[in-house]
Formats: C-alpha cells, structure tokens, sequence
C-alpha cells in the first residue's frame, strides 16, 4: 500500500475513500498522506447493519480518485461485491485497491472478475505463511505511470553480480521494485513455497466451502438467548469466516476469556468472536465450541 500511496500523482484534494472500522494499515497508510499530499481521506459508515458496495458507490464524487478496502472485512467477515465498486470507480476515473489479506487461499479470486487496479495480500492469513511475506499485484497500466522512488539495493539490474556492484545509476528490476529491505529472507520463503504448494494443491474453492459449511452450522447452533451472529447469515455474503457476539460487549469478553480457558482458538474483534476454521477443522470442534459457551 506504500508502493502505491508514494507511486501515484496526487493534486490536493484527491479523495480516498476507506470504511469505518477497518484494519488499521487502512488509516496507517492514507492519513499521513494527507499532511504530505494534500488528499482527503474520507470514512465511510454502513447505511445498514453490514457494509455493502451501494455504500461506497453512494459516496463517490467527482473528487474520489481511489477506493481502498478490505475485500473481506476482518471484524465481521462480511464480503463486499468487489467488481461493482471497481465499475462505478472507473466509470468515473477513480481506482480500486483491496486488501485481500482475508481472502486469498481461503475463497477463490480472479483479478480480472474483481476489477481492482491493485491489491495487497499478508501471506499469514489464509496462505498459511509466515510473518513478513506476502504479495502486491497491479495492473500493469498503472506501474508505468507510477512516480520513481527508492527501492531495495538487491532489485537493482545487476545486482545478482556480487563481484561487481558498484554501480551508480542503478535501475529497478520489474516487479522486484516494490520489494521490501531485506526480502532475502529465505527461511521464510522455504515456508510461504510450501505453504502456497498446499493451498493450490486443496484449493480455494475447497476451503471456502468447507468453512461456509461449518459456520453455518455455528449459526445453527448458537444459543439465541446469548449469542447473535456478527456476520451475514447468507454465506455468498460472507468471506471464510464467521463472527458472533453475546448480548452485551461485556459478556462478549467473558465469553472469549471462557472460550480462551478451554483452549478453543477465537479472535476477539472489534466486540466480536471470530472463528475462522480450516479443512482441519470438524463439525465436532464447533460442538465443542457451542458446548463450552452453553455450560
């Protein structure tokens, strides 16, 4: 997200558009911008309970230049329709960048039915890989127009050469460009190769229908007198994932903290539980989740 806020040509006055109650690396990444650019940055609120396309494309102005959000948000699991955002930004010049980090090896995705202009990815998510990697995709219209800035040494044409390598005009090597200082880490791509072998090798489509299964099932068998779903009961609606809250925030935590005794692996999330199973995972654990919270 870096690569693209200090690549592009900004005017003062710009619009980014963003939703409220984001992962931080959304603010993190466009709020000083505003101090260095002169942009705007908006924060859109859903209309209803859950955050929806319609929301954004209500929001859009003549000033919006980009879009940037979460394909799958990681406080409520909700999906937004990507490819309707992406065709209401271009219809007006605007551009599209999403954060797939809770998506990717978890759902099927396709750049091109998506429509973003770039997308970002954590490899720790549903990759099943270790901190520090990941991936940054774009189109390749845009690269071209992307301002030049510094880059890592070892993307430098050349710089496999390490008997030569002094070299005073050095030139960016494609993709590798964006890379962060000290991408070498090896140990840690040995892990992402192997990890991304077995996502391929189950698929994402597997995965995604397999934890649709479950969590529906979770919202079957929650007790209605304490708990809610967080997360849309339609599971086209949803990513790989599910949330649920008791009645209060207070109860919520004594839930977590119960679920947490037990040794039941949850997130708390912005006042809610998430359960993000994986093909490990039966409808024998969400038993015993619903066991523990019931007792």
């Amino acid at each position: 997200m870096s690569a693209v806020a200090y690549g592009l040509n900004w005017k003062p006055g710009d619009e980014i558009l963003t939703a409220k109650g984001e992962f931080p690396l959304q603010y993190a990444a466009w709020k000083p911008m505003e101090a260095r650019e002169g942009i705007v940055l908006k924060v859109i609120a859903p209309r209803d309970r859950f955050l929806t396309a319609d929301d954004f494309i209500s929001a859009l102005t003549p000033r919006t230049r980009m879009v940037s959000v979460s394909l799958v948000r990681f406080n409520d699991a909700v999906l937004l329709d990507a490819a309707r955002i992406a065709a209401a930004c271009h219809a007006q010049g605007a551009l599209l960048l999403l954060d797939v980090s809770q998506a990717s090896g978890g759902m099927p995705l396709d750049v091109t039915q998506l429509g973003a202009d770039f997308m970002v990815s954590a490899g720790y998510k549903w990759l099943l890989s270790p901190y520090g990697t990941g991936f940054f995709w774009a189109k390749n219209e845009h690269i071209q127009k992307m301002r030049p800035g510094p880059f890592y040494w070892a993307a430098a044409e050349g710089a496999e050469n390490f008997h030569s390598l002094s070299f005073e005009n050095p030139k960016p090597r494609g993709a590798r460009r964006w890379d962060m200082a000290e991408t070498s880490n090896y140990f840690n791509f040995a892990a992402m190769d192997a990890s991304l072998q077995f996502v391929l090798q189950a698929g994402p489509a597997t995965v995604q229908a397999h934890n649709h299964k479950l969590i529906d099932f979770l919202f079957e068998r929650l007790p209605k007198d304490r708990c809610l779903p967080a997360s849309p009961l339609d599971s086209a609606r949803r990513g790989p994932y599910g949330c649920f809250a008791a009645r209060s925030p207070e109860k919520t935590a004594e839930l977590y903290q119960k679920l947490v005794k037990e040794k039941i692996i949850v997130s708390l999330r912005e006042g809610n539980i998430r359960v993000s199973p994986h093909l490990y995972n039966t409808e024998r654990d969400i038993d015993r989740l619903i066991a523990a919270i019931t007792v």
